[in-house]
């Protein structure tokens, strides 16, 4: 079985670069580390994560997208698509916002390789899980688990109330940021992307290839819409495909162009809403601050002692990771963009927030003094810290530069949260 899941992370990997934005599945690649200065080992881990590869959180553009096939008259094209849409919505019964198999493997291949590479910071002085209310962060962190299956520490799971979950979905909680998001700003933006004669040719197109009737231009973007959310979540199902023995593949529906157009549409929206948008200081990076706050406030107590922990496990969302990776000035997630059109030169969806996305603090010391080096998927990343040993950077130099940023946005050690995103503007 092990094999078979290896087989198909590799080839999903290959071919979720297919224009499939923040429903990529994780594509890790294996690289090389800096080695550490002399004299430093890892100490301890604070781990934010994104849930792994899963199922569609709720019937959606399935349901509609069959519906509208079963009242139509299709090309031979358009019937094959629809048997292949009736084939995903039996895999996808009584699964919907469940991780899939595909998920609960990346999970358990980032938990391993993470207690493999910093071996010396799993003590035996346990580890602190924390999730969302949303059963596919618990599912993650399930899969992330099995890599501790002997672990002797005490792994504590923590979940808080749905309503104040200030530190891992903290975009919830701020109705300025609930405001900005469905305002102008982003639906004007967005929307000339979709009103774009791009737009409208590409459903003409989709729409021929699979109905011998014309649809009403409307009814040939949201086919268009539909049919590409089934394409993108199809690459988290090939376990699942394989044991029902059900083959899709809705790429057929789509050129290359198609799918290139169609993933910048998603991923504009994802962009303004939770990546560097216009400005990587406004309100969709700084509602990132609790968790900021709490990823250096607990770095502090591990590192003074008053946190005894190996690490500290967290569980969250693509709204969690993306806003945090900006606010944190990693450069490939902080480049704003004025125009809509131009925001993919520099911001990748599919590299910052793919499926089980994570940002890891790897905490090194050598009995005296601490460093911390960052990791973007596993993958090592500035910050704009100043240091002589990149990607290694001064534990309190770190500290001194977010209490500092996180100051200026109104935010210190102590402060209410929870109070902090109902009044930020």
């Amino acid at each position: 079985m092990f094999k078979i899941v290896f087989f198909l992370l590799l080839s999903v990997t290959a071919v979720g670069q297919s224009y499939t934005g923040t429903k990529t599945p994780y594509p890790f690649k294996q690289g090389e580390y800096t080695p550490l200065p002399k004299g430093y080992t890892a100490a301890y881990v604070n781990y934010t994560g994104r849930h792994g590869a899963r199922f569609m959180t709720k019937a959606g553009s399935d349901v509609k997208l069959l519906a509208l096939f079963n009242k139509s008259q299709l090309t031979p094209l358009g019937d094959s698509v629809k048997v292949m849409t009736e084939a995903f919505l039996q895999i996808e019964k009584d699964n919907y916002e469940n991780i899939s198999l595909l998920g609960d493997a990346e999970q358990h291949a980032i938990g391993e390789r993470l207690r493999k590479r910093e071996a010396t910071a799993f003590k035996g002085r346990g580890v602190t899980i924390e999730v969302t209310h949303k059963k596919r962060t618990r599912q993650s962190a399930d899969g992330f688990l099995k890599a501790f299956a002997d672990y002797k520490g005490k792994q504590e799971f923590m979940m808080v109330q749905d309503t104040n979950e200030n530190v891992l979905r903290f975009y919830d909680l701020s109705p300025a940021y609930e405001a900005y998001k469905d305002g102008k700003v982003i639906a004007a933006r967005v929307d000339s992307l979709q009103q774009d004669p791009r737009s409208k040719e590409i459903a003409s197109r989709i729409s021929k290839r699979l109905f011998t009737e014309t649809l009403a231009e409307k009814d040939q973007a949201a086919v268009a819409a539909w049919l590409y959310d089934l394409y993108s979540i199809q690459f988290s199902l090939v376990i699942e495909m394989q044991q029902a023995k059900a083959y899709f593949d809705f790429g057929k529906a789509f050129t290359k162009e198609d799918l290139q157009w169609l993933d910048k549409i998603n991923s504009a929206a994802d962009f303004l809403e939770k990546g560097a948008g216009l400005d990587p200081l406004g309100i969709q990076s700084r509602i990132a601050a609790p968790l900021l706050l709490d990823l250096v406030t607990t770095t502090d107590a591990l590192t003074r002692g008053r946190l005894q922990k190996d690490a500290v496990l967290r569980f969250s969302h693509a709204e969690a990771i993306s806003p945090l990776a900006t606010l944190m000035g990693i450069p490939e997630a902080s480049v704003p963009s004025a125009s809509i059109y131009d925001f993919d030169k520099h911001w990748k969806a599919a590299n910052i927030i793919p499926l089980s996305a994570n940002i890891q603090w790897i905490i090194y010391g050598n009995g005296k003094k601490y460093l911390v080096k960052v990791l973007l998927n596993e993958r090592e990343v500035a910050l704009p810290v100043k240091t002589t040993n990149y990607p290694y950077y001064k534990w309190e130099d770190v500290k001194s530069y977010y209490l500092t940023k996180l100051k200026k946005i109104g935010v210190k050690p102590g402060d209410d949260m929870h109070k902090f995103l109902l009044n930020i503007k």
